[in-house]
């Protein structure tokens, strides 16, 4: 491989300090040196060519420009994105070297015995998108798919994963919303066990959606201790973020109080008009669970809307069979749409699970992925513009888009508190995940292609918004996530040579230094800018100029 030289630009290490002007060499993938003047050893070895650069050195001039780790997305659902093309492009935009998949419980594998049963694909295609023609008869199967695929190259990033509870227990007892018996249990936790041997780097739970919102605490601690016993982690989507959000984590902080398990909430916020203000209070408490013992930490993306699956909107008895157990209680004229559609107005009874439509309204919550002609019009309009332009009330119109889309839809739901958003994001054991949901067409959330700029353009350094250190925010996208998440950062990683990540990088080196595996961008702190908005969310920052993993240039 070329040793490659990024000379005289401001190196931003990872470390959380600030950048120092250094020469930064590589050799095989590998950062071999890091410091002033460190590029006149660069041809060491190679003879001369006729323009004074040795010969297999390419020299790039980073005069005036920041070298920057690779950013680390500790939250993203590419897990099928992987396998189409131009699926990670709004990662790669953005500076991102290293996707961490398998989130909120979702995934895709193990696949369906049957050829024919697209029940785990429906299930998770507003989220995932259209799953790979490729199977896998274990989730395992599936982790070592990603260790070979990112020792080539294949991926144009670094692919690592948790294992998503749902398609695990959908392998045993189907979307039946149920708790799972004794063997069952111990068939899901064998599957997650193999999965973490094979290289995962931990569990995670969608204990907001069906059917991972059905599994009782012994399967929850069986889940945990296969975590625990490997020192990995145990990742949560917990159970409410609203009005329930501090009971839901201390369901999680019992978790790993009870078995040992680090834990991690994913995509921490406080949502609902009830809840505002209501962010300061939780970081006090997860402080007092870590003065307890309890080792947790927490993921964050910079915005005042989440974007999920349209059935996350309904009740969970409509989730009992899947998507079409939601598409059989629509049907019209029955009673149990009729009964669907009331309980869209009140909390549900009995349930800890949080109704969105009835905290926000449908003014808040946009519409998305819809794919028939008649419907290309809704497109990202909010369900009470969609409805007051058809003449019907909105319910009404959401229940019919939804049957005649197949339950494929996605929202935009504006319910994030934003200044809660600053303190969580400020919180010492906070990371950055974009929670992006990669769909190539239609509508799409700014923060999958804007996450990592956003917060280094407009929450870090010293604007009114801030509340990070420009030094500290790339740690935090680089070499904190790397660690927590059981990333190294040698060249020899677990699962395959120099760019497999499989079951991550073995021990060493994080960051810009020497031994450190070169997930290196280059950016023009002049003209970079976050330009992805809620009007315009295909826009990658302005301002990267490169970008490499593992030493192969990207961008």
């Amino acid at each position: 491989m070329t040793t490659l030289v990024l000379a005289g630009g401001t190196v931003w290490d990872g470390s959380g300090g600030a950048g120092r002007v250094a020469d930064v060499v590589v050799r095989d993938g590998v950062v071999a040196a890091v410091g002033p003047g460190a590029a006149a050893s660069a041809g060491d070895g190679h003879r001369a060519s006729s323009s004074g650069v040795p010969a297999g050195v390419e020299v790039v001039d980073a005069s005036g420009l920041d070298v920057l780790p690779g950013f680390v997305d500790v939250h993203a659902h590419d897990d099928a994105a992987l396998f189409r093309p131009g699926g990670v492009a709004p990662k790669t935009g953005q500076g991102v070297t290293t996707t961490i998949v398998g989130n909120c419980g979702q995934g895709v594998a193990p696949s369906p015995t049957d050829p024919d049963d697209r029940s785990l694909e429906d299930y998770s295609r507003p989220v995932l998108g259209g799953f790979p023609a490729r199977r896998w008869a274990t989730f395992a199967d599936y982790v070592r798919t990603l260790a070979e695929g990112d020792a080539d190259g294949t991926f144009g990033l670094h692919a690592a994963t948790l294992v998503p509870h749902a398609p695990l227990r959908a392998g045993v007892l189907g979307f039946d919303r149920r708790p799972a018996d004794g063997v069952e249990r111990s068939l899901i936790a064998a599957s997650v066990g193999e999965a973490l041997d094979a290289g995962a780097l931990g569990v995670s739970l969608g204990l907001m959606y069906a059917p991972g919102d059905a599994a009782d605490r012994p399967e929850l601690v069986a889940l945990a201790r296969e975590c625990a016993v490997r020192g990995k982690l145990l990742v949560a989507h917990v159970r409410n973020e609203a009005d329930g959000l501090r009971d839901s984590i201390d369901e999680l902080a019992s978790l790993g109080r009870e078995t040992g398990a680090a834990v991690h909430v994913s995509h921490l916020k406080v949502t609902g008009p009830r809840n505002v203000g209501g962010m300061p209070a939780i970081v006090e408490h997860l402080d007092a669970l870590h003065d307890d013992g309890v080792d947790v930490s927490a993921d964050v993306y910079p915005y005042d809307a989440g974007s999920t699956t349209v059935a996350s909107l309904f009740p969970p008895a409509t989730a009992d069979h899947g998507v079409e157990s939601l598409l059989e209680a629509l049907r019209p004229g029955t009673r149990s749409r009729r009964q669907v559609l009331d309980g869209l107005l009140e909390p549900w009874a009995g349930s800890t699970l949080e109704n969105q439509y009835a905290a926000i309204g449908p003014e808040r919550i946009s519409a998305a992925g819809f794919t028939r002609p008649e419907h290309a019009g809704f497109e990202g309009r909010p369900l009470a513009e969609i409805a007051e332009a058809v003449g019907a009330d909105p319910r009404e119109v959401l229940a019919d888009l939804v049957l005649a889309e197949r339950g494929a839809l996605t929202v935009i739901v504006f319910h994030t508190d934003l200044e809660g958003m600053r303190t969580a994001l400020a919180w010492p054991h906070t990371l950055v995940g974009s929670d992006g949901l990669p769909r190539e067409t239609g509508t799409v959330h700014p923060r999958l292609y804007g996450t990592f700029s956003r917060v280094l353009d407009e929450y870090a350094g010293s604007g009114p918004q801030a509340v990070l250190s420009r030094g500290e925010a790339i740690a935090r996208m680089s070499t904190r996530a790397s660690s927590r998440f059981g990333l190294g950062g040698t060249g020899a990683r677990a699962g395959g040579g120099v760019g497999a990540v499989g079951g991550g990088r073995a021990g060493g080196a994080l960051g810009i230094a020497a031994g450190a595996v070169a997930d290196l961008q280059l950016v023009d702190p002049g003209a970079y800018a976050d330009r992805a908005t809620y009007a315009t969310p295909r826009l990658g920052p302005s301002g990267l100029v490169g970008l490499w993993a593992a030493g192969r240039r990207l961008r």
